[in-house]
């Protein structure tokens, strides 16, 4: 076939400009949404995965600062209280603070997460003090042993919605 007979064939279909215009728009119209969705998908894959990775993060420190909490009352418990053993005790909750800290301005932390971090380091805090008490007095009163352990109570509350969070991400985005 020769281009000759081709346009001929053209030259007799007036009409075949606009069809070819016609589906020309419509692939066009298809592309940009299918383009579109794409993009909408990555975007919302992207958004899951710095969310599930700052869940990680929260989850990580939460749980270290309620195993160093665990640890201070546990101590303070069992051992005699000494200026040392204080001093030991409040710097290593003093870093507890420092990491709930950084955790919550890392990238991906939403309102929910930052909330949950935030109880966890008010928690700490209130643990600091309370240590502090101790030490000053230099006996253990149970009253300060009990706040001790409920503000331990909400750190393991936050751990817990961490967790729960994590594991409704994995569902949404599977």
């Amino acid at each position: 076939m020769s281009w000759e007979v081709v346009s001929c064939w053209i030259e007799h279909h007036p009409g075949l400009a606009s069809w070819v215009q016609a589906v020309g728009s419509i692939a066009a119209i298809l592309a940009a949404i299918w383009i579109a969705s794409r993009d909408s998908r990555l975007r919302r894959r992207a958004e899951i995965e710095v969310k599930s990775h700052s869940i990680v993060r929260a989850k990580t420190v939460v749980g270290d600062a309620g195993r160093r909490v665990y640890s201070a009352i546990e101590t303070v418990k069992k051992f005699i209280v000494t200026p040392d053993l204080m001093g030991s005790i409040s710097a290593d909750l003093n870093q507890t603070q420092q990491h709930l800290k950084e955790a919550m301005s890392s990238p991906g932390v939403d309102s929910e997460i930052y909330t949950l971090i935030f109880l966890a380091r008010t928690a700490v805090e209130e643990v600091a003090q309370v240590m502090q008490m101790i030490e000053k007095k230099m006996d253990l009163e149970k009253r300060l042993v009990e706040q001790a352990e409920i503000a331990l109570n909400q750190i393991t509350a936050a751990y817990e919605s961490l967790k729960i969070m994590s594991s409704l991400l994995r569902v949404s985005s599977s």
